[in-house]
């Protein structure tokens, strides 16, 4: 049973963590002006998408892992291993994607706060395998709204970006080994064996999750980075001001399913199948009556208020602010049969779906942003986003066909 307690602070956790980027981006068009934040959205992605490497599906795999089948230290020693390596990838891709200095610093800069985010996410596991989901939620609360200040106060004083990025990250880094190191050490005392059979046993165990979270956030970015090749910062900034109600879905999203992995895994342990699909079915509802409420709050509201905050005329976007929403709603549902299928133990069926809908979205996203500019992206944004969710739909239903447990 998850508790009270556990669910009001993961809200807010997953409240402020989803507000992140669009808060960024915020600072950056007040106080940078337009280009600046369109470099550093762009910057953003790809610190997301490379995030999926220091991810690895781990978390996921960790909390479903009721019985306790690997220690917690060989959670936190796979992390350090997959971390680094996102590091180092992350480094390359910089210096031969043609970056200027200044792009090229802030995307180190944006890497390294989701290292540290990403060796939280092991440590907020452990609290969550332990039932108290609520000090993985306070840390995000913690971390991520210091680190927002921090960069709000350093751009307001410099108009640095790349010097308030600095902060931003030593901020998160010593929040971090002041809260997650600190709290989870009164629970038990670090002992870190090193297994080399148990970490290459998680990391075979997680990487058809890692491939799959991967493509997801490049699935997601494909229409940012075509507008990176057809497009311009101005635009690149429109279109991510658009997006902004789209993350309250995504909030959604997170506030329904990361309460319930660990209730998902005991389900399925104990052979509860018919809970387990009606658990499924009733997040999905849930989104869909998110979306509605979304999309008429977007009509009403949406563009004056996102016009004043950002400083910028949305008045031609408002029929694109709401199918983004509706595009948020697929991807937000595919997350959750990605979820469903890693639960079951079918993550190579999601891999299978995440490479097909990855090449939809390459050639998509190109085709249509450069024909059709922002109209475009809309488009390209939708067909990836359906086709993800109907594929994973698909093999979701095909497993539990022959498994007989549709019956």
């Amino acid at each position: 049973m998850v508790k009270k307690s556990e669910i009001i602070w993961n809200t807010l956790g997953s409240f402020v963590e989803s507000l992140l980027s669009a808060v960024l981006l915020m600072f950056c068009t007040r106080l940078n002006g337009t280009e600046i934040a369109g470099m550093f959205s762009i910057s953003f992605a790809t610190a997301t998408i490379l995030n999926a490497i220091g991810d690895f599906g781990i978390r996921i795999y960790q909390v479903t892992d009721t019985n306790r089948k690997y220690k917690f230290g060989d959670y936190l020693l796979a992390r350090v291993f997959v971390v680094i390596t996102m590091v180092i990838i992350g480094i390359l891709f910089v210096n031969i994607s043609g970056y200027t200095a200044e792009k090229l610093w802030i995307c180190i800069a944006l890497i390294m706060f989701k290292v540290i985010d990403n060796l939280s996410e092991t440590y907020q596991g452990e609290f969550q395998l332990r039932n108290r989901l609520d000090l993985g939620g306070k840390s995000m609360v913690i971390r991520v709204s210091s680190s927002l200040i921090v960069f709000f106060i350093t751009d307001v004083i410099t108009k640095n970006v790349i010097f308030s990025c600095i902060t931003f990250v030593l901020t998160n880094l010593t929040l971090f080994l002041l809260w997650d190191v600190r709290i989870l050490s009164k629970f038990q005392k670090l002992e870190i064996k090193y297994d080399k059979n148990n970490i290459k046993e998680i990391l075979l165990d997680c990487l058809p999750l890692a491939i799959s979270t991967g493509l997801s956030l490049y699935i997601i970015n494909a229409t940012k980075y075509a507008i990176d090749n057809f497009g311009d910062y101005t635009m690149q900034t429109y279109f991510n001001v658009i997006y902004m109600p789209t993350f309250v879905i995504n909030l959604v999203s997170a506030f329904v399913i990361k309460p319930f992995l660990k209730p998902f895994g005991d389900l399925w342990n104990s052979k509860e199948y018919l809970k387990f699909i009606k658990s499924i079915s009733l997040i999905i509802l849930i989104l869909a009556g998110a979306t509605i409420c979304i999309d008429i709050a977007c009509a009403l509201l949406g563009v004056p208020v996102l016009s004043f905050i950002y400083g910028i005329d949305l008045s031609p976007y408002k029929m694109e602010m709401i199918l983004l929403v509706i595009s948020g709603f697929f991807y937000a549902s595919a997350t959750v049969m990605l979820y469903a299928l890693s639960t079951i133990r079918k993550q190579k069926l999601t891999t299978i779906a995440y490479i097909i809908t990855s090449v939809i979205a390459l050639i998509a996203s190109n085709i249509c942003v450069n024909k059709w500019q922002m109209k475009g992206a809309i488009v390209s944004n939708m067909i990836t986003t359906v086709t993800l969710f109907v594929l994973l739909v698909i093999f979701f239903l095909y497993e539990l066909k022959k498994s007989k447990m549709g019956k």
